[in-house]
């Protein structure tokens, strides 16, 4: 079995795949002080819930963006399940190009996005990913990685305002019913999730124009992207575990 590990700056995802089929997955929050023995607790109590023993798990692939934690879940690997990870980067075997300038510097959740959007939709394709930042990811009909987009995330600009504004407070994300607030919380509802919703829906028309592309497919992922397909005038496919099933792909390339 194969193990994804995601680990980003807000939360690790931990996926358990049989061949293609995600058996399961669990999310926790990333703490940047946590050892490889407390991973290994951590993951191995994941597959004990599931029955899986640990050497059933014959295959290790990360993508870190959270780099004290990548030694960790590295002696983790080693460790628990006895392999050598395979770390999403553009220096491992990809079926998409990056032809952006610095390549080195790209996120690893976001090529593997890529990879997984590519794989699955061909091109042209635009993954948003909704985490502690908005990432918009491009990919061209032949599998050349344009580069993106990186805004704050919601959540991410809910703690700063209500950190530099005295009387300000925050609220949880999700959809109001009405876009004119009728009281302090009803207005940051309303600007953080409209807000969101109406920059997510130009920077996606401005890619396009750019790009020049045509019928482009445009995907949402990401622990805030749940149902933001009944707002957005772009954004139909919702694929909660595109970046683990990046992170396999590539896993099972290496």
């Amino acid at each position: 079995m194969h193990l994804a590990i995601d680990i980003g700056n807000t939360n690790t995802v931990v996926g358990v795949f049989k061949g293609a089929t995600l058996k399961d997955h669990f999310r926790v929050a990333s703490n940047r002080t946590m050892t490889s023995d407390e991973a290994g607790f951590f993951i191995t109590g994941l597959l004990e819930r599931m029955k899986i023993a640990n050497e059933e798990i014959d295959r290790v692939t990360i993508a870190s963006v959270v780099p004290p934690l990548t030694p960790v879940f590295e002696r983790t690997a080693k460790k628990w399940f006895g392999c050598i990870p395979v770390f999403v980067s553009d220096h491992v075997k990809l079926p998409i190009k990056i032809t952006i300038d610095q390549p080195d510097q790209l996120g690893a959740d976001r090529i593997a996005n890529g990879v997984a959007a590519f794989q699955k939709f061909g091109g042209p394709v635009i993954v948003v990913d909704f985490g502690t930042t908005t990432n918009f990811d491009v990919v061209d009909v032949s599998g050349n990685y344009l580069g993106g987009v990186l805004i704050p995330g919601p959540e991410t600009s809910m703690t700063e305002l209500a950190r530099k504004a005295a009387r300000l407070f925050e609220v949880r994300i999700e959809p109001p019913d009405r876009v004119i607030g009728r009281s302090t919380a009803g207005a940051l509802k309303s600007g953080l999730f409209y807000g969101t919703v109406g920059q997510v829906d130009y920077l996606i028309e401005k890619i396009i124009a750019e790009a020049g592309f045509t019928n482009a497919r445009v995907i949402a992922t990401g622990g805030l992207a749940d149902g933001i397909e009944k707002y957005s005038r772009h954004i139909r496919l919702i694929e909660p575990i595109l970046t683990l099933e990046g992170i396999r792909l590539i896993g099972e390339m290496n």
